[in-house]
């Protein structure tokens, strides 16, 4: 489980530096093995382990039926890219998913559950802020367990 954010920079090179924190918990859940993909539902790009992204993602677009499989197999596992992180804890992303982010020098790294979010600095504190902006049907979801 993947909690908190971290202040993150690219390299040169579009390589990005896995914080320790999170650096021990994907190595202990796939042995460093990840998939990055760009998100559906934000300018950001989806983290997950190797085993979360089978388990969650393939393995759900497998039980889906024709062209629906097809269509979701080239949008969702063409896009993706295979990550294994190097001996200093640094993960190589393509160009074509830091343009996806925006992602530049400054980046935030999001634990959101069972996957991180990498996101553009500037975007993540617009999107932080919009959390002040959540409505009482959002609210109330939490009511139970959080408040």
């Amino acid at each position: 489980m993947f909690r908190g954010n971290k202040a993150v920079s690219l390299d040169g090179k579009g390589r990005v530096a896995i914080p320790a924190y999170y650096r021990t918990r994907l190595l202990e859940a796939s042995g460093g093995s990840l998939i990055v993909a760009p998100s559906f539902h934000s300018h950001c790009l989806d983290l997950f382990p190797l085993h979360e992204w089978e388990e969650r993602v393939e393995n759900y677009i497998d039980t889906l039926d024709g062209q629906s499989q097809i269509l979701l197999r080239r949008a969702v596992i063409g896009r993706a890219q295979e990550c294994e992180m190097d001996g200093s804890g640094r993960i190589l992303l393509s160009q074509k998913l830091r343009d996806h982010a925006g992602l530049e020098k400054s980046a935030v790294l999001a634990g959101v559950g069972f996957k991180l979010e990498l996101w553009n600095e500037q975007e993540w504190s617009s999107a932080s802020l919009e959390e002040d902006g959540l409505s009482e049907e959002e609210m109330n979801l939490l009511k139970d367990v959080y408040f």
